[in-house]
């Protein structure tokens, strides 16, 4: 077995290339955590069940696959029907000058 990356020293050839492994724990669980967070970043249900569709995102979509579309997509629902999705606008407003400000 190769020794893990996080373990040697980085060097000018290296790719840095992300790999993937498998981790013990609740797949339902992580399902929500994931769901959490993206919503927290702004993507609504669209954008977050494409993630699940899509094989390059192997955590997102091993978890589609291990319960299966409909049930994930459900899921996904259920999780932004409890915590929605953050919204955040900002407006931009002309500088003053210093003789303006009161």
């Amino acid at each position: 077995m190769s020794e893990h990356p996080k373990d040697r020293p980085a060097e000018p050839a290296d790719p840095f290339q992300m790999m993937a492994a498998g981790v013990e724990g609740d797949p339902l669980f992580m399902l929500e955590c994931i769901v959490e967070e993206y919503s927290r970043m702004g993507m609504g249900e669209e954008d977050i069940l494409r993630l699940f569709d899509d094989p390059e995102f192997l955590a997102t979509h091993g978890l589609s696959k291990l319960f299966g579309a409909e049930e994930t997509h459900e899921r996904v629902r259920g999780v932004l029907a409890r915590c929605g999705v953050l919204r955040v606008s900002a407006t931009v407003l002309p500088s003053r000058s210093p003789c303006e400000r009161s």
